[in-house]
């Protein structure tokens, strides 16, 4: 399987480039752009947090106790002092960051229900409702968000499989087929669960009808070829005009 390091910078490149072609499409406003690129890079290397070593799942669980602590104490704020609020905050932080972690450690097993194509549904779909439900976002952010999460998240799996194949020795490795499955069978319960709960998630999602008229509306106003070739096919043209702008002094001084 790939490295760390290597699902990084592949999960980077590919996030990267949707944001930017999303971008030029005037399918996502400049400052949505950034939120989308990290969101693809998350996905990139949330399959791994069924590792029990695993660099991503440290991060995450580190990031998310911090998130919760802080983000109840801020609700909370008004109502107790500050001893009592910083008593609740390490309470919050310990739970999630030492006790939460080691049972979903416990329950996981590697390359099991996260690496799946029901994986990919239910980490996309659960970005959709994150960013729908608890962030109040439009439905065209919620679901391009999930679409981030969703892409970066199969690529991933991708290169996992890409990685059991061994060209050298032409042969296939023990873990070829356990990231692109359809789901975990050594791990029914925790499969069915993931179905049930991506079932909810569906059943509460934005309303995907008007995400799509948006979708579509905003395709069939580019222009492809404008926005991929330079027009009258003068690449750079900005650059160059200004440089032949600025050269226009420094001739007439010469000639003088």
């Amino acid at each position: 399987m790939a490295n760390f390091k290597t699902h990084l910078i592949v999960a980077t490149t590919m996030s990267g480039m949707a944001s930017i072609s999303l971008l030029t499409l005037q399918l996502a406003k400049p400052w949505e752009t950034g939120s989308y690129f990290l969101l693809g890079i998350l996905g990139g290397l949330l399959p791994d947090i069924d590792s029990d070593k695993s660099t991503p799942l440290t991060m995450i669980f580190y990031f998310l106790s911090m998130y919760c602590a802080f983000a109840m104490i801020f609700n909370l704020a008004m109502q107790y002092s500050f001893a009592e609020l910083l008593i609740i905050w390490a309470a919050i932080y310990f739970a999630i960051r030492h006790l939460v972690y080691r049972m979903f450690i416990s329950m996981t097993i590697h390359r099991g229900t996260f690496h799946s194509l029901l994986a990919v549904a239910f980490m996309a779909m659960l970005a959709v409702s994150i960013s729908f439900h608890l962030l109040h976002n439009t439905p065209r952010i919620a679901w391009n968000s999930g679409i981030f999460v969703g892409i970066g998240y199969l690529v991933h799996l991708t290169l996992d499989e890409l990685y059991s194949v061994d060209l050298h020795n032409k042969r296939m490795k023990k873990s070829f087929g356990t990231a692109l499955k359809l789901f975990s069978r050594e791990n029914w319960g925790a499969s069915t669960l993931m179905v049930i709960v991506l079932a909810v998630f569906i059943h509460f999602s934005p309303p995907i009808k008007s995400y799509w008229q948006i979708f579509n509306s905003a395709l069939a106003k580019q222009d492809f070829q404008k926005k991929w070739l330079p027009t009258g096919n003068r690449w750079f043209a900005d650059i160059l005009d200004y440089s032949l702008e600025s050269a226009k002094p420094i001739k007439a001084l010469k000639k003088k």
